[in-house]
């Protein structure tokens, strides 16, 4: 399979896991006191750094290398980003498990638990280079179970929050919330 990304040096490759890497000590020192000086072995990092040497890879013409290494990031954290997803540097998988990703991101993409972003069926427009994947500004967040689904321009600085499925335009500056959870209360069964 071939690529319609731009060929990254191994010393970009390496740039940007540098930034991966110091970027998800940030987010684990901003989540818990005590966090690790080093996340070298952190499965977060470990899942991003897999995806990296699979989008290094293809952009390379190693399409057929890039797919087992993609496989292989499957299988040893359970996360399916793609190898075709063009993601910018400071990316962070905070819980990769369940997580899917397939479009187009700039700097400091963070996706939490169960989180992604791919195509939607039977929406083919291509914004983002490659036909019915989303792009991301900088700086977005995209809370637990949430995503972005199809052709759509998320803009920079944009909060998902948890449960948030997006498949429209979110304008730069936003923080999207989904609706709030109703409590139905029962009433107990009477017993004759």
């Amino acid at each position: 399979m071939t690529s319609s990304l731009a060929p990254l040096t191994w010393r970009e490759t390496r740039q940007r896991l540098r930034c991966d890497h110091d970027r998800l000590l940030q987010v684990l020192a901003t989540q818990r006191p005590g966090a690790p000086r080093s996340a070298w072995t952190h499965p977060s990092f470990l899942c991003v750094a897999m995806y990296r040497l699979s989008n290094h890879l293809v952009r390379r013409g190693h399409g057929w290398l890039a797919r087992l290494v993609w496989h292989l990031n499957l299988l040893a954290s359970g996360a399916d980003v793609s190898y075709l997803a063009d993601l910018g540097p400071g990316l962070v998988l905070l819980h990769p498990a369940g997580t899917s990703v397939m479009g187009r991101s700039g700097r400091n993409l963070t996706l939490v638990a169960c989180g992604g972003l791919g195509g939607e069926v039977g929406r083919f427009d291509d914004i983002a280079g490659w036909p019915g994947v989303p792009q991301l500004g900088d700086d977005v967040w995209i809370g637990p179970h949430a995503g972005v689904l199809g052709p759509v321009r998320i803009g920079h600085r944009v909060t998902l929050g948890a449960g948030v499925v997006v498949v429209d335009d979110v304008a730069d500056d936003t923080e999207v919330q989904g609706p709030t959870p109703k409590l139905l209360r029962r009433e107990p069964a009477s017993t004759p």
